[in-house]
């Protein structure tokens, strides 16, 4: 495990419509060392637009709080969390299947 990122959790900051504000609705629950892989990213089309996809693969120590709801934070860029964490063969560790769509 060579790279540092962020775990952060949806905070308390909501606009009019209760949705979580950019940024300000995110608190940063700890800094932990992780491998991450990147899968190759692939272009998709939504509401219209093409945006880029990008997928990575978290291998992080295993924690008992984190959950699908969370994101990170890698080299300055937000990924949201996927799913559930992954247990990994060694129950020490945890996966974590993170995407950023721009």
């Amino acid at each position: 495990m060579n790279h540092r990122i962020t775990l952060r959790k949806r905070g308390p900051g909501t606009d009019g419509w209760a949705q979580p504000l950019p940024d300000e609705g995110w608190t940063d629950v700890a800094s932990v060392w992780a491998d991450v892989q990147f899968q190759t990213g692939r272009e998709v089309l939504r509401a219209g637009a093409e945006i880029t996809v990008k997928r990575a693969s978290v291998r992080i120590r295993a924690r008992q709080d984190v959950d699908a709801g969370w994101g990170i934070r890698y080299r300055g860029e937000d990924y949201d969390i996927k799913g559930p964490p992954l247990p990994d063969r060694d129950p020490e560790f945890m996966f974590l299947v993170c995407e950023a769509a721009r």
